[in-house]
């Protein structure tokens, strides 16, 4: 019995002293995530953690890069809570050595960089579109913003012989910077007027009393720069007063048409343009794999944040190890990018970052047809 005890202590020291040499030579990059995992916004956190974890499974799979296997370490900020986005934030910094973060929502963006630029993490952004995250020192979007999408979706509605537009956005930088600082002036700027604007509170269901009082202005369109599910209860309770006008908000899914059901015939988006179509080889891998895992179809979040594992990252690794430094060093990741600013992309042949972290990529305009997204124009990005 003793020989039986000082054999199984024996074996579990060993075991032990193994698990540490292959600690030691084994080396993670670790990468922090900021999604909405739970609550109203639930769908993104949804569809960004599995763009993401495919593209971490599927570098791994080729042999990781420069020697580190990639590892996604994801924090729940649930309801678009700064304060939650800031803990995990500091975790990630402290315990888990993140040298990258992905990151989603304006609000969110805004909350942590001042921390990431402080502590040299690079944030690669894919789901927010606010004009106020450009010119931020470690913040770089592969989504394109808003200065990039209102344009041609007020030119289309010009062209369309619309002239007179109803505004209602969310009530945080996200709705209020692109409003005030795009939407009001160009449109005004064209001929155009304005008949209300309505700033709405996140997460309702009802807003009947917001576009009643835009109704009263006799708008030919209405323009709504909101975030998740609220587009499509906008979208369905515009209906349901009888505002049965064009209508453009910001993105769509299907769980959004899930909730608006017929009401979002005549409905535009404007954003970028991911084909699902496409028979480049990488891009095939990634839609392909997507589908058979998830049995459904990757939208852009999905193949945004899949671009930034995938794509960019590793690349970036690849440049800092070339030269002898550390890749869990931000600063060293951004220093990197402008060595070549221009990386591959599942939306095909290339994506560039811009020097106030912008992106330029493919986009379109979409028109709701029978309950689908349906590409009516594609559009060069500013």
């Amino acid at each position: 019995m003793k020989r039986i005890k000082i054999f199984s202590l024996c074996f579990t020291v060993l075991l032990s002293l193994c698990a540490l040499s292959y600690g030691a030579d084994a080396k993670t990059f670790n990468i922090g995530a900021l999604f909405p995992m739970t609550g109203p916004q639930a769908y993104y956190g949804r569809v960004m953690s599995r763009g993401a974890q495919m593209g971490c499974n599927h570098i791994n799979a080729d042999g990781g890069v420069e020697g580190y296997k990639l590892k996604l370490i994801i924090s729940d900020f649930k309801n678009v809570d700064v304060m939650l986005a800031l803990s995990a934030m500091q975790k990630m910094i402290l315990i888990d050595k993140a040298g990258c973060v992905l990151t989603s929502f304006s609000a969110i963006n805004l909350g942590v960089q001042p921390v990431c630029a402080e502590k040299h993490v690079l944030m690669i952004n894919g789901g927010a579109y606010s004009p106020k995250l450009a010119e931020k020192p470690y913040l770089y979007s592969t989504k394109v913003s808003q200065n990039q999408m209102a344009p041609p979706m007020l030119r289309h509605f010009w062209d369309m012989g619309i002239r007179r537009i109803g505004i209602i956005h969310i009530a945080d930088p996200a709705g209020e910077v692109p409003v005030e600082t795009l939407v009001k002036p160009l449109w005004t700027q064209m001929g155009g007027t304005i008949v209300a604007t309505e700033a709405h509170q996140p997460g309702l269901t009802d807003y009947s009393s917001y576009l009643s009082r835009i109704k009263e202005g006799k708008p030919d369109a209405l323009y709504d720069i909101s975030t998740g599910q609220d587009q499509a209860f906008i979208v369905k309770g515009a209906r349901e007063i009888g505002l049965n006008i064009p209508m453009t908000v910001p993105d769509w899914n299907d769980d959004f048409q899930a909730i608006a059901g017929k009401t979002s015939e005549n409905v535009y988006v404007p954003g970028d343009h991911f084909n699902l179509e496409s028979s480049d080889a990488s891009a095939r891998r990634f839609i392909d794999g997507y589908k058979a895992k998830w049995k459904e179809a990757p939208d852009i979040f999905a193949a945004n944040y899949y671009d930034a594992v995938y794509n960019m990252l590793p690349e970036l690794i690849k440049r800092v190890v070339r030269k002898g430094a550390n890749p869990a060093d931000g600063a060293e990741l951004e220093k990197a990018i402008w060595e070549n600013p221009a990386f591959k992309t599942v939306y095909g042949g290339e994506i560039k970052i811009n020097r106030d972290g912008s992106s330029n990529k493919p986009i379109a305009i979409f028109k709701i047809v029978e309950g689908k997204k349906t590409v009516i124009k594609q559009v060069v990005s500013e």
